[in-house]
């Protein structure tokens, strides 16, 4: 099983991830992975670092994208996920926090998807028109459920903003997958890849390093305790499997 032994240190994560946003033109393209029914995995993996980053597509109805990507990833995607769509439109994307490979796309896929919904924390919700987007918003917080038709998202507040404000992380309750964003980040080539894991065992190796706030982070693994996904989707590494 998979116990957490995985986790690096918060600052050196985010340090080296920012020198990778930096350096990836989203031109290498994203590897396309079908990991279930319905859903779909986009991927870039850069050596050198040894890491990679991952970007999902729940394509039931009503379709949902988990994170934004860059604008550079966002493009080149998009054609991947019309051709998945199979001319449907993509109806939701879900924006964990305001960091640019989880928010930077929103820009070109409202342009290729003009009535694309964003799904959003507090926070994201007030920045983003502040950043000159004017499209649909559906502002969240923990503690809801958000339904539309196929689509039952369970909405977790996440202290992943600027001074310890809430981004939220997502568990879609039909399908049982996990967003957990930069939550239960790795190194390594995680394309395609899933590691068998202990959900209890995950959430309590959430340390100091991964959310500072002593208070917060206690209360944000009560929150995750109380789920129970199939499959956690991550933003960075090996996906889990929680069966």
């Amino acid at each position: 099983m998979c116990r957490g032994r995985g986790h690096v240190p918060l600052a050196r994560a985010y340090s080296l991830k920012q020198q990778l946003l930096h350096k990836t033109s989203g031109s290498e393209g994203a590897h396309m992975n079908k990991l279930a029914d319905d859903l779909y995995q986009f991927s870039i993996y850069i050596p050198p670092m040894d890491f990679t980053i991952h970007q999902y597509l729940l394509a039931t109805q009503p379709s949902i994208l988990f994170a934004a990507g860059t604008a550079q990833q966002a493009h080149a995607i998009i054609p991947q996920i019309r051709e998945v769509l199979g001319g449907r439109d993509l109806d939701y994307v879900l924006v964990s926090h305001m960091e640019s490979d989880e928010a930077g796309g929103v820009f070109e896929l409202r342009r290729a998807f003009p009535n694309v919904k964003v799904i959003c924390g507090q926070l994201a919700a007030r920045e983003l028109p502040g950043w000159g987007y004017d499209g649909a918003l559906v502002p969240v917080q923990g503690g809801q459920v958000l339904q539309d038709d196929g689509l039952d998202l369970r909405i977790v507040d996440y202290p992943a903003e600027v001074h310890d404000q809430m981004g939220i992380v997502a568990l879609d309750q039909r399908s049982g997958l996990f967003y957990s964003a930069d939550l239960f980040l790795r190194f390594g080539n995680g394309v395609g890849k899933t590691v068998e894991a202990s959900w209890e065992d995950e959430v309590r190796a959430i340390d100091a390093q991964r959310v500072p706030n002593d208070a917060l982070r206690s209360q944000l693994q009560e929150s995750l305790l109380e789920l129970s996904p199939r499959f956690v989707a991550v933003g960075h590494g090996f996906c889990l499997d929680c069966k």
